[in-house]
């Protein structure tokens, strides 16, 4: 599956042309997305790690964003309740196009990056968990090295800062 990604970094960015980049990913997302998306922001409120998705639809709600949000704090979609609103999805919204996002675990080099597939992603992976793949065009955050800190260990200005970033180019991109 191809992505691309960037580093969130606590500096501001000092290059035009990579947060010009930046804007050219989701741009692209978005243009294969369409009007009014469909968002699926997956994880859970109680798991400091997991919970980006929900964080992200958090502020895309409260921003009034030109799109249909499913998982905020108030109401995460989790492991639990994923399978469900994904069938409450195929069945208000149809064929729409999704828009997964989600935390994620890798390396300690990739803590930061942001990544955006086109191509659904598989919720729950690291941890083993058998859930359904969703989106047709996914973003992810690398929040750790499960090495080195567990999820429930994350920092929440890490997740914070992330979901802000992505939060922040989904409205830029829905203007």
């Amino acid at each position: 599956m191809p992505y691309n990604d960037f580093i969130m970094s606590e500096t501001p960015m000092t290059s035009a042309q990579t947060a010009q980049e930046r804007d050219f990913e989701f741009e692209c997302a978005f243009t294969v997305l369409g009007k009014q998306p469909i968002v699926l922001c997956i994880g859970s409120d109680r798991v400091t790690g997991d919970c980006l998705g929900p964080i992200v639809g958090q502020m895309l709600v409260e921003r009034k964003a030109d799109a249909v949000v499913y998982g905020t704090l108030s109401s995460p979609v989790t492991a639990l309740n994923l399978k469900d609103a994904i069938g409450h999805i195929k069945d208000v919204h149809g064929d729409k196009k999704v828009l997964a996002i989600d935390s994620s675990v890798g390396r300690l080099s990739d803590v930061g990056k942001i990544r955006i597939a086109f191509g659904s992603i598989a919720p729950g992976s690291a941890d083993g968990k058998k859930l359904p793949k969703v989106g047709d065009v996914s973003i992810t955050a690398t929040v750790t090295d499960p090495h080195k800190t567990p999820l429930s260990a994350v920092r929440l200005g890490t997740v914070y800062a992330l979901a802000s970033e992505i939060a922040e180019r989904i409205i830029r991109c829905l203007q």
